[in-house]
């Protein structure tokens, strides 16, 4: 059976250290390791202002948190956050999308040259309709 994907949004203060907002997500990873799981990735998106204020402040610390464990690994995750004082929200969703591992711009197959600039792309004929003929034109 394979492990479910999660992906969980934190919003620190953006008045905690940096100190304390790493261990706090180091904490974190050991959590989900006690699950038989892994954290497959760490996105740190900085200071970014809200959308509207929450407990005062404008701005938060936005952190993306993906990874895997047994049952009961979210709720653990979760638990942890809510005891955590330097947490303005959260939020936890299952990931369904598929990893895309970074791949560098991959020359286009054979067959699909693309057109060099200046020349027109080849057209496909389009299929031959059959017309009537235009009425005779009077003086």
């Amino acid at each position: 059976m394979t492990l479910k994907r999660y992906e969980t949004a934190i919003l620190f203060d953006p008045e905690l250290p940096e100190d304390a907002r790493k261990e706090f997500l180091v904490k974190l990873t050991g959590i989900v390791a006690s699950f038989k799981g892994e954290v497959l990735k760490t996105d740190d998106w900085g200071n970014r202002k809200l959308a509207y204020a929450i407990r005062k402040k404008s701005n938060a610390f936005y952190t993306f948190l993906l990874y895997t464990g047994d049952r009961g690994v979210v709720e653990e995750v979760e638990r942890n956050i809510k005891i955590f004082e330097g947490i303005l929200r959260h939020l936890t969703t299952l990931h369904t999308a598929e990893l895309k591992p970074k791949v560098e711009a991959a020359a286009p197959p054979a067959g699909d040259a693309p057109a060099v600039s200046g020349t027109p792309a080849p057209e496909t004929p389009a299929p031959e309709t059959p017309q009537t003929p235009a009425p005779p034109a009077e003086a």
